[in-house]
């Protein structure tokens, strides 16, 4: 093959790869269901494929932390409740609570953005209900309960 017909055929080459990788989608963008894709909440924010998790009417008794950017999206008004605390962290991400009601029983806030989170909400209903607790999050350091039970088995543990 002749230098210039190489060249030609390298141009093609390039121009064709450039094509594919503005014209595709982007693989890790997906949209996922809790139930469904995910059993819970925590489990569709951590995966890294969900931008968006799209959760059915129910309640969900579970604390999240959203360490990325994603979208929590429920079916409407009253149809998803989030019964736990909401904390958003991390300088980067950019957390959305579209269509959906957090409720526990903190005071004051049961949503919580940290480390210069961004919190943006729509249609989002934020109340404190009092029958229910204030939950640790999963970043918490007893996140088991543990500290309400029998303390005396600290000291016969050694790490």
């Amino acid at each position: 093959m002749s230098a210039p017909q190489l060249s030609t055929l390298r141009i093609a080459v390039g121009t064709l790869a450039l094509v594919v990788a503005v014209a595709a989608p982007p693989l890790h963008a997906q949209t996922c269901t809790v139930p469904g894709s995910h059993a819970t909440i925590q489990e569709a924010a951590d995966d890294p494929v969900c931008v968006t998790v799209n959760l059915s009417a129910q309640n969900y008794p579970e604390s999240v932390v959203l360490r990325r950017t994603v979208t929590l999206a429920g079916p409407g008004t009253g149809g998803a409740v989030v019964q736990g605390l909401v904390l958003v962290s991390g300088a980067s991400t950019v957390a959305t609570l579209q269509d959906l009601r957090v409720e526990n029983g903190c005071s004051p806030d049961a949503v919580r953005a940290a480390g210069g989170a961004r919190l943006v909400g729509d249609n989002l209903d934020v109340a404190r209900a009092t029958g229910l607790p204030c939950p640790l999050t999963a970043d918490a350091i007893f996140v088991d309960g543990f500290e309400s039970g029998n303390t005396m088995a600290w000291s016969n543990t050694t790490p």
